[in-house]
């Protein structure tokens, strides 16, 4: 949600991404409401409604430009809705902007607080918002922190589309004043490599014979950062591995009983387990170079060799060895095999077993030359002991060629596997951030 202080025009910076199914009635509700200034944007019941509009997908794509604008509902306003077909790009322009000897507008006793509005052009000519910098206060020669656009959204895949970098001087307002623009594309920023681009308020270039340009802006160190697809790695050669981690605990309750997620039907109707590792095994069973997968299991207490049990084990491999199985049927069979075997306990730990596969996949000697990749498939029922441990092991593990696939089995509170699959923020925890989103969670 975006909140724009002071406008009755707002432009508004968030791109949505959304999957178009020709086939599917996909309709759209826009509501526009007034901020109270002090309640968070997502309570709306706090703000008051300045009007909506409805649209349907299908005819924002079949419109002219591929836009529509449209009343609102209450005749309080107009929506302005563009949509473009997305590029499948995952790369990003990165740079660092800067800009010297801007025009004051703040007057004789202080300074601008400039910041950064980026617009690409649509085909229609007009022009979208797509990236806003932070203002930096009191400074006409500011220096903003580097950044990382994605391509898609800032040219959508095309280098040579025109676009326009706005300076504006930051008001708590919200009424921001204008100090200048310079129009570009990204091929020009990367030829410059830093060079001065002039700035120019297009209407004292107008008035001014003499008029030369309102400051300079510079893009420091300005580079394409690669971001290869998942079919990129398949395409060039990197082998897929698929490992499955299975939950054991006390908390699925006890294996003989019908209301176990574990129980075995007389009728020879797969149980919950079982029916999660045969369907979510089918969809990643392709990608496994040889088709042969280690099964562990956590949350346990094992059998050993002088017929005593072990203390509970939150990573254990199924069979001696780590003995892999082959295809699917071979995992229903070891899953068969261990949960007669083995005692149910807990507490359910999952650090142990995301730290042992972390090492593990970090020994297996992984290089641009032999690329190798590990997914971690994680069956459980929903109840993790050892949150913030987990989170730290998640975000070490982000530095590894891995992924974890989180399937939740049965009906429990999935609240706090959620919170792992940090999709809209990378996962923080300990004071480190994890370098990518690496867990997938699925119920």
């Amino acid at each position: 949600m975006d909140v724009l202080n002071g406008t009755d025009s707002p432009s508004y910076t968030p791109c949505f991404v959304v999957d178009y199914n020709f086939e599917v009635v996909q309709e759209f509700i826009v509501r526009i409401y007034h901020s109270d200034g002090r309640s968070p944007p997502r309570d709306l019941d706090k703000h008051t409604m300045i009007g909506g509009a409805t649209f349907h997908l299908a005819a924002l794509m079949r419109s002219p430009s591929q836009r529509i604008i449209d009343s609102f509902q209450n005749g309080c306003g107009v929506l302005h809705v563009h949509a473009e077909s997305l590029s499948s790009t995952r790369d990003n322009f990165v740079t660092a902007f800067s800009a010297q000897k801007l025009v004051n507008k703040e007057g004789f006793f202080s300074k601008s607080d400039p910041f950064l509005l980026i617009s690409r052009q649509n085909e229609d000519g007009r022009w979208s918002v797509v990236w806003r910098s932070q203002h930096v206060d009191n400074n006409l020669n500011p220096v903003w922190p580097e950044c990382k656009i994605p391509i898609a959204l800032l040219c959508n895949g095309d280098i040579d589309r025109p676009v326009k970098i706005e300076i504006f001087d930051f008001e708590r307002s919200g009424k921001h004043v204008f100090m200048g623009q310079v129009e570009t594309n990204v091929r020009l920023l990367l030829q410059a490599r830093g060079q001065p681009m002039p700035v120019v308020e297009p209407e004292q270039q107008a008035k001014k014979k003499n008029y030369v340009n309102s400051g300079v802006l510079l893009a420091r160190s300005p580079s394409i950062e690669k971001n290869a697809t998942f079919a990129d790695f398949i395409a060039g050669g990197c082998e897929i591995s698929l490992s499955v981690a299975i939950d054991f605990t006390s908390s699925n309750g006890d294996p003989h009983s019908p209301t176990s997620l574990h129980f075995s039907d007389p009728t020879g109707a797969l149980n919950c387990y079982e029916r999660a590792i045969a369907s979510v095994g089918e969809v990643l069973r392709p990608y496994d170079a040889d088709n042969m997968y280690p099964v562990y299991g956590f949350g346990a207490k094992i059998r050993l060799a002088d017929g005593s049990l072990s203390p509970c084990q939150h990573c254990f491999p199924v069979y001696p060895g780590g003995l892999e199985v082959h295809g699917i049927e071979g995992i229903l069979q070891a899953y068969r095999d261990a949960k007669t075997a083995v005692t149910f306990f807990g507490p359910t730990l999952f650090a142990p077993l995301i730290r042992a596969t972390t090492e593990k996949v970090a020994a297996m000697g992984c290089s641009q030359e032999h690329q190798k990749y590990v997914i971690l498939l994680v069956l459980t029922d929903g109840v993790i002991n050892d949150l913030e441990l987990t989170k730290q092991a998640i975000i070490d593990a982000s530095h590894q060629p891995l992924s974890i696939i989180i399937v939740g089995v049965g009906a429990a509170d999935f609240s706090e596997m959620h919170e792992l699959d940090s999709d809209d923020a990378l996962l923080s925890a300990g004071g480190k951030t994890a370098v990518r989103d690496i867990v997938q969670f699925v119920a």
